[in-house]
């Protein structure tokens, strides 16, 4: 059966009615990296009756910025991930030049999944910090691209009001939205980071726990000074951190990089938190999907799935 053809507003670019696709918020490249079987599916483990075949998709991108995302996945997976892989997730291979972009486009993502599909952070002050990281990620996206697709954003100057008599007010707001819509995202106070799970201070035995595990979500430290978009996949832990303060930070002496550590470590404590309280949640969801497996012979028909199945890791 075809799947239901989905027409809207393109997340990325902003072109409406247009065919939406479905949209991975983890590029499905690392999916296949991670299936044991041919035939493997995937489960929500907090929601362990729902089955996704080649990982969780939303109706979110135009063809054309799957196009534009895919060549970043692509370089991503070749360049990164199965280099670290062939080194058996035991240390990072050297990073390109590039792959911040990668990071950046995963991030973007999940923050636009969090705010527009879930709708978190609903009724708290720190959505709008949300909002304005996923709008200075969208747009540094964007300015990016190569291709002929035209880009439309809310933050565009209003052209056919222009003549038209206006107030002091809207006449600042419109002189600082031209402002903002032609000068170009620095990612200013924003960061990329790759960890192993071991870096952060986890056992041999978690580690092997996580492998088959895939997540990724947004979180801020409570006193609102961390803003982080992170994915975490086969001992791997990518970030993207808002620092959420005014001043650009550039290490350029023995003093600012000592900051620059500080700043580092800071993050590895905040992430390392975060993954400890998602393993208290998957020790607490433990004991319902042991009874949903033991329900209904669902662990025979699993067995019997997988016994015949070509293995391909």
């Amino acid at each position: 059966m075809s799947k239901k053809c989905v027409i809207g507003k393109c997340a990325l670019c902003g072109r409406e009615n247009i065919q939406l696709m479905q949209s991975h918020i983890i590029p499905k490249l690392v999916y296949s990296r991670i299936k044991t079987y041919q035939s493997s599916r995937f489960r929500n483990y907090f929601d362990f009756n729902q089955l996704y075949q080649d990982g969780e998709k939303k109706p979110m991108l135009c063809h054309e910025c799957e196009q534009y995302f895919s060549k970043y996945e692509v370089e991503f997976t070749n360049k990164f991930l199965d280099k670290y892989l062939d080194l058996n997730n035991q240390s990072l291979p050297p990073q390109y030049d590039g792959i911040q972009n990668y990071i950046i486009s995963v991030a973007w993502r999940i923050v636009y999944d969090d705010l527009f599909i879930y709708n978190s952070f609903t009724d708290t002050y720190m959505r709008t910090t949300y909002e304005l990281l996923e709008k200075r990620l969208r747009k540094y996206l964007n300015q990016l691209r190569t291709d002929n697709v035209v880009v439309y954003t809310a933050d565009a100057p209003d052209e056919t009001n222009e003549n038209q008599l206006k107030s002091f007010g809207k006449m600042i707001l419109a002189c600082e939205k031209a402002i903002n819509y032609s000068t170009p995202e620095s990612l200013e106070n924003i960061e990329t980071h790759i960890f192993t799970l071991k870096e952060l201070g986890y056992s041999d035995e978690l580690i092997k726990l996580f492998d088959a595990f895939i997540l990724g979500y947004s979180f801020n430290s409570g006193d609102q000074k961390k803003y982080v978009v992170f994915s975490m996949y086969k001992g791997l832990v990518i970030a993207t951190i808002f620092w959420n303060n005014k001043a650009i930070f550039i290490p350029s002496n023995i003093k600012e990089l000592f900051k620059s550590m500080q700043r580092k470590n800071a993050l590895k404590s905040s992430l390392k938190e975060e993954i400890d309280y998602t393993l208290e949640q998957i020790k607490k969801a433990y004991p319902k999907n042991q009874e949903i497996l033991n329900s209904n012979n669902t662990r025979e028909k699993l067995e019997e799935r997988y016994k015949n199945a070509k293995r391909i890791r």
